[in-house]
């Protein structure tokens, strides 16, 4: 059972990125409020859970990882929304999937995990993934390659990974036990509260409009982030790193591509799909 929780875990994430896109066709603006709607909605889903379990437990050491995983979420989220919008929702997905190579580096410099072979291997498909998914120019029923695009998905990116990497690190540098989940509640609130206040700092207009599509689908998307990191917490003690993330960022790609094709109509060329099937291989052997 517990070997089907990494598909699970792909699907949620699958449900935040189609979410994030539906988002777009309702509101062209909001990107900051909506993001810290989301960042709301899974705070509270950790806040519940750690009321359920009673583990109030606090050290000040976790404040400043907390600070860093909130800032670096707000980054990730909101930049993944705004690379959502302004091109393809399947480019977008494979480019962030590729976050984990960020907590996967911060082990080997700063942890002094082992080198493996399969990197090297992972690393080659990593660049074949990614010129021959974008070294065209788009065609009839596909999103434009743009400057903004390419920015807004190396951001995403970036908070994505130093994220994860914050999280891996952080039980190896507080001077006891991690409680995760209050960890996650005050990580989460920062990030809420960082997006909240630059949303009000810019100005953003048309906050009703922003409230009343976006409130439920940012539920979905908070509820199924607190999802993700759960089920990742619960996996990380019982299944191998190098099973649960390939299964994960592979499953999450195959359903954002099905997704991306069939539904919002993305076309692609033969040689690009070959891309999104290198982007999967390089993902296993990145973590084999």
């Amino acid at each position: 059972m517990q070997y089907a929780l990494p598909l699970l875990v792909a699907l949620l994430l699958t449900l935040q990125k189609v979410a994030q896109k539906r988002y777009h066709t309702h509101c062209a603006s909001g990107a900051l409020l909506f993001s810290s709607l989301i960042s709301f909605c899974a705070m509270a889903a950790f806040l519940t859970v750690t009321a359920v379990t009673g583990e109030w437990t606090w050290h000040p050491s976790f404040l400043l990882p907390a600070l860093g995983f909130g800032l670096f979420h707000a980054m990730g989220t909101l930049f993944t929304i705004l690379a959502i919008q302004s091109g393809s929702l399947a480019r977008t997905t494979l480019v962030t999937s590729y976050s984990l190579l960020v907590p996967a580096a911060a082990g080997l410099f700063i942890l002094r995990e082992p080198v493996k072979g399969s990197m090297a291997a992972g690393g080659c498909l990593l660049v074949a993934s990614l010129w021959l998914t974008h070294h065209r120019k788009a065609e009839a029923g596909q999103p434009a390659v743009t400057l903004k695009w390419a920015l807004c998905a190396a951001l995403g990116f970036t908070g994505s990974g130093l994220c994860s990497a914050v999280q891996k690190l952080a039980p190896h540098f507080v001077s006891v036990p991690l409680n995760q989940n209050l960890f996650m509640t005050v990580a989460l609130s920062i990030s809420a509260v960082a997006l909240l206040t630059a949303s009000l700092a810019v100005g953003e207009t048309e906050r009703g409009d922003t409230l009343r599509h976006g409130a439920p689908l940012a539920l979905i998307c908070g509820l199924c982030n607190a999802g993700v990191n759960l089920l990742v917490l619960y996996l990380n003690a019982r299944i191998s790193a190098s099973i649960m993330f390939p299964a994960i960022s592979a499953g999450q790609i195959v359903l954002v591509c099905l997704y991306a094709h069939f539904i919002c109509r993305e076309r692609y060329t033969l040689q690009q799909w070959a891309g999104f099937a290198a982007g999967v291989l390089s993902l296993i052997f990145l973590n084999l």
